[in-house]
């Protein structure tokens, strides 16, 4: 297994944490970073992350919220 294949098994979250020791050390290895004898660079993480679905940040899953709740708020006084 390669290392594309190798991060294409693994979770979101562990990626993202992926993706910040990448660019920590991403000037230490010629852009290259080996984790658990894969070795793959920031090119190949992002190529991984956009076959992903989009993960709302903080501020998208409030705006989501809020329009949830205001949703329900109108069924339920539609239903009195």
């Amino acid at each position: 297994m390669i290392g594309r294949e190798w991060l294409r098994t693994l979770h979101t979250k562990q990626l993202i944490e992926l993706k910040n020791r990448c660019y920590s050390q991403r000037l230490l290895n010629g852009g290259y970073i080996c984790c658990d004898g894969y070795e793959f660079n920031i090119e190949e993480l992002k190529q991984v992350f956009s076959e992903r679905p989009h993960i709302p940040n903080r501020a998208e899953t409030n705006i989501i919220r809020r329009k949830s709740a205001k949703y329900k708020k109108r069924l339920h006084q539609s239903s009195k």
